[in-house]
Formats: C-alpha cells, structure tokens, sequence
C-alpha cells in the first residue's frame, strides 16, 4: 500500500500510559515513513524533556495551544483525560489539525458529538481510541456475520479494581475501560440498539440491550472482580465466534477451529495507522468520533440505571460507518504496520498557567477545568505576550511568579496557590495589576483543626506521658521516677505522716519546693487525665483555622472563648463561641494559638503572658513560632506545671540539643499540621474552584492584602 507524504504530528501527554502504549507505535510509523514527530507537549517539563530523548520528537514543550497554530503541524494526538481531550481536542479542530483522542474521547456524548461536528463541518478527521475495533478478531468476526447478521450478541469486561478511583477522568469505570467492551457489540452488530435494561451496583454494571431487527445483547461489567478478564461471544445461525484476549473461536456444527489473535499485538498500531489513512485519503474512519460516541451515550444510560426505549437525535452526525476495507480482506494481512455532566461550562475561554506542574496532581487539573494549560517554562523561553492566558496555578516549587512572567501575561485575572502563603509570590504586584489571589484555605483549615482536636485530646488525657511510661516498662499515665528521684518521692511518702504529727509538714514543703526533685514531671506530669467534654478552651486568634477548629470543640462539648482584635462578634457568635479579652483566654483548660504573624504579633506571649497559664494547662501551637518569646516559653515549661505541643519552631528543624527536646511536658510534631496525604487532593480542588467561580463572575474568597501582611 502507498502512503502519502508523512503526516506531521504533535503529541499531548508523555505520561505512563502514553509511553507505554501509543507512542512506541506512533515511532514505528515514523520509521515506515508515514509519520513525523515535530513536537511533544506536557506541563511537567521532566515528562517532555524524556518523551522527547527517547522517541525522537524534534521539540518538546509545555504550551500546545502554540503548537496548534504552527504551520508545520497536520496533526495531533491527545493521551490524557476526557475533559482535556474535548478542551484541546475543539482548540487544535478550530485551527485545521486532524485530531486522535484516546478514551475517553470527551466527557460525555453531547461533548462527543461537538466534536465530531466540528471535525465535520471543517473537513477533518477526529478519531477516537478505541483499539478493539482493530483486533484482527473482531474484523473477522463482523465479516463472518455478513448479511444475516448476529441473533446475540454477549460482551464481558472484567478488573481487578475495588476501591480504586477511576481514571481518564472518566466519571465511572464504565467509561474508563468497560466502554470498550460495550462499543464492540455496536461495532459488531453495525446499527444503534432501539431498547435498554439496566442493572447497577457500585463499580458493577450489566445491561440488556434490543436492536431494531430483534437482535440481543448483554453487557456485564464488574470492576471489583479477582481477576482481568475480557471476552465477546456472537451468535448467528449455526454459527457462534467467541474472543478471548488470545484467540478466535468459530463453531460450526458443533466443531470449533481456534486461531490465535492476540488484540494487544495489534489493535493500537492498526488505530493509528488507520488515522493516517485517513487523513491521506480524506476518508471516513471506522474509529472517527462521529462512530464511537454512541459508546458514550450507552455507557451515560446505564451509569443513570436507564431501562426503556433509546432516543437518538434524529440529526445527529453520530452514526456507525461501514465495514472499513481491510476488514473484508484476509484478517492474517491487514496491511497495517506494527461540584457534574458537562454542558455550557465546556465553553470557558481562556488559558490557565501552570507554575510548579510537578508538585501538582495534573490529572486532576485536567479533570476539573475546561480549559487549556499552558507550563511556565514554555511561557519564560517563547518570551512573547499570552493574552490567552486568564488564570496561574501555583504548585510547590522554586518557581515563582515574577514580574518579567505578570509582564506576558496582561489578560490574568486570578492566581490560586495551592497552599497558603503568597509570600515568595509577588503578591504586592499581583494585587498591584488587579489579580485576585486565592488559596486552599479551606481545606487547610480542616485539617489543621482536625490536628489540634487531637492534640487536644491527647494532652488533656496525659496520653504521651502514658506513652513514655509505657515506653520506659511503666504502667498508667502518671509517671513513677526511678533513680534518685524515686527514692526520694518514697522517702517523701514515709516521712510526710510523721513530718504532720510533728506540725513540720509546711516546712517539708518549702524545702521539697526549693529542691524539686521532681523537676520536668511535676506537677503537669502527675496531673490526673480529664476529658475534653467540659473543658474550657481558649482560641488566640479567629481565623478559617480557629473557625474550624471551634466547631468541632463545641460538637465535642467544650467552651470556647475566643480572642480576637479584628473579628466581628457575630462571626465567633456563630459557631457557639464567646468572644473575651486575651487574659481569660489565656485562663482556659487548653490555649490554642491561631494568629497571623506580624510584626504587632511577633512574641505577643512573653513571660507575663505565660504566668497567666493555669498549672496543668495544655498549650498548642500549630501557628508560628515566633508569636511566643522563646526565653519565656523555656522557662514556663521548665516549671514543669504545664504541658506544651508544638508543631512550629523559630528554627526548623530545631537543633538535636533544643531544650525543647529534652522536657517531658511537651509534645512535640515536626511542622505536620497541615500536612495530610488527603489534603493535596482537597487543596487543588478548592483552588481550581475558587479560580474558576472568580473568572465566571461569582462570589469567592479572596485573600486581602490584610491577610497578606500576616503570610509568611
């Protein structure tokens, strides 16, 4: 078979599954001289850098939206999720590149056939990944069918994935792979079922499904099976083919002839080299989008527990296409070398910078927005003005938002940190050019409160002097000295009834004062466990931190007072807690500090501060370090009357010789407050939401320059 001249190609997305199983495929095309790689795109710069060196792209960067637009691309390929697929899938269609998308081909159907609309209206080949209707077997299997057709038709698709979240952002595992299997018994039998019955269960879905001429088909797909397993049965008049992922079984009369076929050898290189032909010979694809979105509308059905009559649009450009012609040749020789549906929300406008990729979770990135990303690097290296660009997500990492980067970039409306702090982020020019900045507030509120609820619990209960007790070979939760120590808390014990017959108790006190024996035990350590049911706890500071942290006190039973010189009275009012001066705060059972730092705040707490603590008092500080006088802190502890946690240090991590180290009455946490492996998740969707309620005109919460002040 001739070929036309090499199509050249652009490829988005150089992870896993793209490295392992397209772009080997799309390299031995190049090396049959039907294909060029000019260009791999990623955000995550590493990826491109790698996918480049190894398969032979002349360049490799992060912005494909620049690369639609060069004149030396015919064509791209899209590996990541759905929404990314639809996103860049209508940008690289608006500027006349053909376009393969793997599955899934969009979010849903009606985003499935915008698509293929567009490809249609512009004379483009859109394609889909759907490498099944490349497996030698089926070609054969629908060629055997011919006119008469198949009476039944069965598909099963099997994973071993139980409790696993779906991936492609697809919104099921139906739609992430079990929609193969579903897409082959259209493929199969050549037209749209007319009737459906459905079954569902978490991660397990079964359908019934009519055809028109009568024709039967069931689908079972179980995601929380043992094993992997996939396989097709067809049945027509005395003849039944059944695929398994190695052979094809034909029956005839009761005699079966097994040829083996293993799809996997096949099916992806086929798909993509079919595209090619596609383009070349300016011919309808038997994976075209248009062919493989009635998939996605079934796959929609059953995950809605559907049953009953199918309602196709009548003008619909989705339709089955015919047989293509290497099916109808010999199967040994095809010729081939080896917060919800989307709807109007797909139409934002604008790109997004991504800053830092590699601290970020970019599938979920592409999950959640409808709108290209572009990476810093790309941005910094062209040097040029990116009017596009409307919103920048930061991650963590050494790259910062500078004003040579705000100067490329006039049309940015809103900066999202995925964090807290903007302090190493320029804030002051971001603010200065009216980008609003929002951050994770949220959900590092939760979690930090969630943390200081335990710490909480755990001082109140003495629990880590129990632990060290029990670390030493102790029992219970008041601490027994050995050593000197203990022998001088007995020789105490005996002396003391004799000591009060003679009236020479107070003077045994005086004495046992000044000596303290017990020095960093007592009296904290030897304090009796209470509950936090009751007990009385005083908030410094009022913020999402505290606010959070105060409603899972009151839940608890606790009192919560609250210090404040800013926040409104209702505001702490609301949440069951009592606003009082910064003395009965400090006066409480548990004293919890949530104030930013400033330089009206920094060591706020000195020694005078410190004697208010009540003897047996927790106090926890999650916030900053410096909001205390160290020397003050020092001293209070080495009283040994109170307990202390502490997650934040003046200096982190804190020498191996702290003194803080050494006392018993103190808890202590490496900066973990905030630090939950869930948290990441949690983070990046509050932001990419806050973004994207700001740039569609509703109300968020913005961090102020007050709040500014008060980062660090």
């Amino acid at each position: 078979m001739t070929h036309a001249a090499p199509i050249r190609a652009l490829v988005v997305g150089a992870g896993v599954t793209s490295c392992l199983l397209h772009l080997p495929r799309l390299a031995q095309l190049r090396d049959a001289g039907r294909l060029t790689l000019v260009e791999i795109c990623d955000v995550m710069e590493e990826r491109a850098v790698a996918a480049r060196q190894k398969f032979g792209f002349s360049r490799c960067s992060g912005d494909a939206l620049s690369g639609f637009e060069r004149a030396d691309v015919d064509a791209v390929y899209l590996f990541g999720d759905a929404r990314m697929h639809y996103t860049l899938g209508m940008a690289a269609l608006e500027q006349g590149k053909h376009v393969f998308a793997e599955k899934p081909i969009a979010p849903n159907y009606a985003a499935a056939c915008r698509l293929a609309e567009m490809a249609q209206a512009r004379g483009l080949v859109a394609c889909g990944g759907h490498n099944r209707r490349f497996y030698r077997s089926m070609g054969e299997v629908r060629r055997l069918g011919g006119k008469a057709g198949w009476h039944s038709l069965e598909a099963v698709f099997h994973k071993p994935s139980h409790g696993v979240a779906p991936p492609f952002g697809a919104s099921s595992w139906l739609t992430a792979n079990g929609i193969h299997a579903l897409d082959a018994l259209l493929f199969i039998n050549g037209s749209l079922p007319d009737h459906i019955a459905t079954s569902v269960r978490p991660n397990s879905y079964a359908a019934l499904l009519r055809w028109p001429d009568g024709a039967r088909g069931s689908f079972l797909c179980n995601n929380n099976a043992g094993e992997r397993r996939e396989a097709y049965a067809f049945h027509a008049a005395g003849l039944t083919c059944r695929i398994d992922e190695e052979a094809l079984h034909i029956a005839r009369a009761g005699q079966t002839h097994t040829t083996p076929m293993p799809g996997l050898d096949d099916g992806f290189a086929a798909e993509h080299a079919a595209f090619l032909d596609a383009i070349a010979q300016r011919t309808e694809p038997p994976h075209g989008i248009a062919a493989l979105a009635p998939s996605l509308r079934l796959a929609e059905l059953i995950e809605a527990g559907f049953s009953g009559e199918v309602d196709w649009p009548e003008t619909s450009p989705v339709r089955p296409v015919a047989v293509p012609r290497w099916f109808d040749e010999d199967p040994s020789d095809d010729g081939s070398p080896e917060d919800g549906p989307v709807g109007d929300g797909l139409s934002g406008t604008g790109s997004m910078l991504v800053v830092n990729a590699r601290g970020l979770s970019l599938g979920r990135v592409t999950t959640s927005i409808d709108r290209p990303i572009v990476a810093i690097e790309d941005v910094l290296q062209s040097a040029r003005p990116r009017p596009d660009i409307v919103a920048a997500l930061i991650g963590t990492g050494p790259r910062v938002m500078t004003d040579a980067l705000l100067d490329l970039m006039p049309n940015l409306r809103v900066a999202g940190l995925v964090g807290l702090s903007f302090a190493r982020h320029n804030p002051e020019a971001l603010i200065a050019r009216d980008v609003a900045l929002v951050n994770a507030s949220r959900t590092y509120a939760e979690n930090v409160a969630e943390f200081v609820l335990g710490l909480a619990i755990l001082g109140r209960r003495r629990g880590f002097v129990s632990h060290q007790l029990m670390r030493n070979g102790g029992w219970g939760s008041v601490v027994q000295p050995d050593s000197w120590r203990g022998s001088a808390l007995k020789a105490a014990r005996a002396v003391r009834p004799i000591a009060a017959r003679m009236g020479l108790e107070p003077l045994l006190r005086r004495g046992w004062r000044q000596a303290r024996p017990l020095h960093g035990i007592a009296p904290a350590a030897s304090t009796p466990t209470r509950a936090l049911h009751g007990a009385t706890t005083g908030l410094i500071g009022w913020g999402e931190n505290a606010r959070a942290l105060a409603v899972r006190l009151v839940a608890a039973g606790a009192k919560v007072l609250v210090f404040s010189e800013h926040a409104p009275v209702g505001d702490i009012r609301a949440v069951g807690a009592t606003p009082v001066a910064l003395g009965e705060a400090l006066a409480a059972d548990i004293v919890s500090l949530h104030r930013g730092l400033t330089p009206a705040t920094r060591h706020f707490l000195g020694s005078a501060e410190l004697a208010r603590l009540r003897p047996g008092a927790v106090l926890i500080n999650v916030a900053r370090a410096e909001l205390i006088e160290p020397g003050a802190l020092l001293a209070r502890l080495k009283a040994g009357d109170i307990f202390a946690c502490i997650d934040v240090f003046d200096r982190e991590p804190p020498p191996a010789r702290d003194p803080l180290r050494r006392l018993p009455n103190v808890f202590l946490t490496s900066h973990i407050a905030g630090s939950a492996e869930e948290l990441r998740a949690g983070a990046l969707a509050e932001v990419l939401h806050k973004m994207e309620r700001h740039l569609g005109g509703a109300p968020v919460r913005l961090v102020t320059p007050t709040r500014l002040r008060t980062m660090t």
